[in-house]
């Protein structure tokens, strides 16, 4: 009866040592970027000093301030107006992304800048640095104001159009000594 009860636990040993999976399986999760909040048909303020200097609009805006990068994602039928003292410009474009540590926008989808002086930018894609109020693209882009049409391949403006360089120009410019 004692080899017996050797045998039995030596075989349940034996069972729950075999029944055990020995194979160690590595499991990788992928990050999954889940938005802070999303906002549908929305409208955003910005001021500073009491003063409005923007508003952002659209039909869906995704906040990920809670990722590492701190963006947020805009769509369909963004639209951007920015006021200053003695101008207006609106961007509007189906796309857009700003990184908020270094407000820094992308606007992708039928971009098109108008402002209150007549000048219309229109391009794909267009960048556009907020803190030092500069725009640029290595698209192509069409500009138009009262006296010029500029069309080229390539745009480093600020925002007000005074200091813009292009790449390989078509289209016509009028330039007048001082």
């Amino acid at each position: 009866s004692q080899t017996f009860k050797m045998r039995f636990i030596f075989f349940l040993i034996f069972v729950i040592f075999i029944s055990c999976d020995t194979d160690r399986q590595i499991i990788e999760s992928e990050e999954v970027n889940i938005p802070l909040s999303i906002a549908n048909n929305f409208t955003m303020t910005y001021t500073d000093s009491s003063q409005v200097k923007s508003y952002v609009s659209g039909n869906k805006h995704f906040d990920y301030s809670n990722n590492i990068l701190n963006y947020s994602e805009f769509f369909d039928d963004v639209e951007l107006i920015i006021y200053d003292d003695n101008k207006t410009s609106t961007i509007k474009s189906d796309y857009a992304i700003v990184y908020n540590s270094s407000r820094f926008m992308e606007f992708k989808g039928n971009v098109e800048i108008t402002t209150t002086d007549g000048e219309l930018l229109i391009t794909d894609q267009l960048y556009y640095d907020t803190e030092n109020e500069w725009l640029f693209t290595e698209d192509k882009f069409e500009y138009t104001d009262k006296s010029n049409k500029i069309i080229a391949n390539r745009l480093d403006s600020n925002r007000d159009f005074t200091d813009l360089v292009t790449g390989n120009l078509t289209g016509s410019i009028n330039i007048t000594e001082q």
